[in-house]
């Protein structure tokens, strides 16, 4: 049997200590090994003009995202927003890829290639249960233990907004280098932004396309890298949300 990395209910319980009157969302599975797990929504500033969703371990052998959710709430970063931002977090989308660190979930699924597929795993439709309504912004949280640094994708539908992405880049290369290769992860890239394909002939959908057919106006997915400490690769993702929270806030 398989030996835990990491627990999931030392997240949650840090999460619901910050936030003790906060009712969480839960859709309760029992997964193998005979396990139930809890796939956890939350929503802060409900009913605010801006809506931004924040998600994070859909691959489970990158905690960078789901410490970064933690430290948001847990250093106060939301106060910054709490008058203009209806913030919704799914804190750990693969709560057993996360346990196990593992990219996969206990039926050795890539979630994030099954946003597409007709009877998606309940990790999936949980994620794509927070879409009734279209976000101004998503931010997808993940982590490269192959690059050299922070790099992102962007997508949208106003193309003026491709400016934050170089925005993001711009601060964050102060915590930590930003991967300048001309190629990542096997996809071409420039300063940092990788180049989209044409995803709507796939036959797959990440999150992300999921995201902006159901009327997302910016979707973010930003990737620190593993080789540097935790705290340089949380504090990297701080600085994206801040900066691209702030974008909107400013814009309008």
């Amino acid at each position: 049997m398989k030996s835990s990395v990491n627990d999931i209910e030392i997240i949650l319980s840090r999460l619901r200590n910050k936030l003790p009157h906060k009712r969480f969302a839960t859709n309760l599975s029992f997964i193998k090994p005979d396990k139930e797990y809890s796939l956890v929504k939350f929503i802060l500033g409900e009913g605010n003009q801006h809506k931004a969703l924040i998600s994070a371990g859909i691959h489970g052998d990158e905690p960078g995202g789901v410490e970064t959710i933690c430290a948001f709430l847990e250093n106060n970063r939301f106060e910054s927003f709490s008058e203009e931002w209806e913030l919704t977090f799914l804190p750990c989308i693969n709560p057993y890829g996360y346990e196990y660190g593992l990219r996969e979930n206990q039926d050795g699924m890539d979630l994030n290639r099954l946003f597409k597929h007709k009877n998606p795993p309940k990790e999936v439709a949980f994620a794509q249960s927070v879409f009734e309504k279209p976000y101004e912004l998503t931010i997808e949280l993940h982590e490269d233990f192959m690059s050299s640094g922070y790099y992102l994708y962007q997508q949208g539908t106003h193309p003026e907004d491709d400016q934050l992405g170089p925005l993001i880049l711009q601060r964050v290369k102060n915590i930590m280098p930003i991967n300048l290769n001309d190629e990542i992860d096997e996809r071409s890239a420039q300063e940092g932004i990788m180049v989209q394909e044409d995803f709507s002939t796939m036959d797959w959908w990440p999150m992300a396309l999921y995201s902006l057919s159901k009327g997302t106006k910016r979707c973010l997915t930003l990737e620190t890298a593993t080789k540097f400490s935790m705290d340089k690769r949380v504090e990297a993702h701080l600085t994206a949300i801040d900066t691209a929270l702030n974008y909107f806030s400013e814009g309008t």
